[in-house]
């Protein structure tokens, strides 16, 4: 604000270099504070997606629900148990890449897995 009047009351007294000047710079502090807000902006972006990237390279279970016909994912996690997905305690079957293996409550699951509740 204080540069605004040092501008009309330069104009007015005929100081136009002065002006020119005070423009000049407050264009360069403008520009610049447009160009590192930007930067900083970009930088949060780039990392938020970073973050997120790293979660889902961590891994996901898949839980089938045959009696419901619904699937969903879950984050998978080291030490993650069937008895933390399962509500009912119904026979599981889990299939990890090639193999079924008949799973129990206890059972730890391993990124990747699928989980078929029956």
């Amino acid at each position: 604000m204080k540069q605004l009047w040092t501008i009309f009351l330069c104009v007015l007294c005929g100081c136009t270099s002065a002006a020119k000047k005070t423009i000049q710079a407050t264009g360069a502090v403008a520009e610049t504070t447009l160009k590192v807000g930007g930067k900083v902006t970009k930088r949060a972006v780039v990392s938020t997606i970073d973050i997120a990237g790293a979660a889902f390279k961590k891994g996901v279970v898949t839980v089938v629900d045959s009696a419901k016909g619904v699937s969903r994912k879950v984050p998978w996690e080291e030490g993650l148990r069937v008895s933390k997905i399962q509500a009912n305690r119904g026979p599981v079957e889990i299939v990890r890449g090639a193999q079924k293996i008949k799973g129990t409550a206890d059972t730890v699951l391993r990124a990747g897995d699928v989980v078929q509740l029956q």
